[in-house]
């Protein structure tokens, strides 16, 4: 397929967006065994922090609330393992910047350039208007399988296989760190150091928002951080991420007093208590420039770019 055809595809299904139409979602939500105990009410009130108790009430006596596809009442409590599963009003999507963009295309793997903002996968209040949904529409005769993620805020390359083999193979090298990533950063202020390796641990948990944290009983992270340039107020980064936490370069710069230009969340620690994670607009100086993967069947090393966005001059 070469870029046109791409194009063409993409166009088709986004005039209008899919999430522009309103329309119902089925929402699945899985209990963690911390919640064992808890009132079917007091298990949403936790899982969906902005949410009312009334909320869930109502769903529940309108039979719009199942766990494990049987009817409960508002005294069900909820087990380790249950599925809750319920649907939302019709409602209509944000909408997202759908300018994808064709870099690599074979029988084994596409590779995109990735607009701002959209996000990867379903999330949050994002079902239709993401990315592997768009790519579903365009190309439903493909079972195209999500290898990595990067922020909805996030522009830049990513690479999805179109079997299980390839997935497998690209899957491995994750996993074993093999994989180089490079990212450019604008970052708030200038940064005194040349080279930094900053060494944080993350934590699992999905706070208000969709955000994370740092916490010292999570999961060690490390980026590697090269200054390329210094500007007035501002400074460009290279920046190497050595392993793949959710918003690890996010976190690891803000933490250094050098937050990322239009990462408002990460500069002002209450925002996503009033925000929702993903930014409306393409506030957020963060890209995904280069990746080097082994080609599944090529066996080779083969590097794949995406091109600075012109905001970044």
């Amino acid at each position: 397929m070469d870029k046109i055809q791409f194009d063409n595809a993409i166009q088709k299904v986004i005039n209008p967006l899919p999430g522009s139409i309103p329309a119902s979602t089925t929402y699945k939500l899985a209990v963690k065994r911390k919640f064992e105990g808890l009132t079917i009410i007091e298990f949403f009130s936790k899982a969906v922090p902005r949410s009312t108790p009334d909320i869930w009430i109502d769903k529940v006596n309108s039979d719009n609330l199942e766990v494990n596809g049987k009817k409960i009442t508002v005294d069900y409590k909820v087990q380790g393992g249950d599925v809750a599963i319920h649907q939302s009003e019709p409602k209509v999507e944000p909408s997202v910047n759908s300018d994808i963009k064709l870099i690599y295309d074979d029988e084994e793997i596409i590779v995109l350039e990735k607009p701002s903002p959209i996000p990867v996968h379903a999330s949050g209040r994002f079902t239709r208007n993401s990315l592997i949904n768009i790519l579903s529409l365009a190309f439903p005769e493909q079972d195209l399988k999500l290898l990595h993620r990067i922020d909805a805020n996030t522009t830049g390359v990513i690479v999805l296989a179109k079997n299980k083999v390839a997935a497998n193979f690209i899957q491995q090298q994750f996993e074993n760190k093999t994989i180089k990533k490079v990212y450019y950063a604008l970052v708030e202020g200038n940064v005194k150091e040349d080279y930094l390796n900053l060494q944080q641990s993350i934590g699992t948990e999905v706070l208000v928002g969709g955000s994370r944290k740092l916490d010292e009983n999570g999961k060690i992270s490390q980026t590697e951080v090269e200054v390329l340039e210094r500007r007035e107020n501002v400074t460009l980064l290279k920046v190497t991420p050595l392993t793949g936490r959710t918003n690890q370069i996010r976190l690891h710069l803000a933490e250094l007093g050098h937050p990322i230009v239009g990462d408002f969340g990460h500069k002002d620690k209450n925002y996503f208590k009033n925000n929702p994670f993903t930014y409306p607009t393409d506030s957020l100086f963060l890209h995904a420039h280069q990746i080097t993967i082994k080609h599944p069947s090529l066996k080779e090393e083969i590097t794949f770019t995406s091109p600075i966005p012109k905001k970044f001059n």
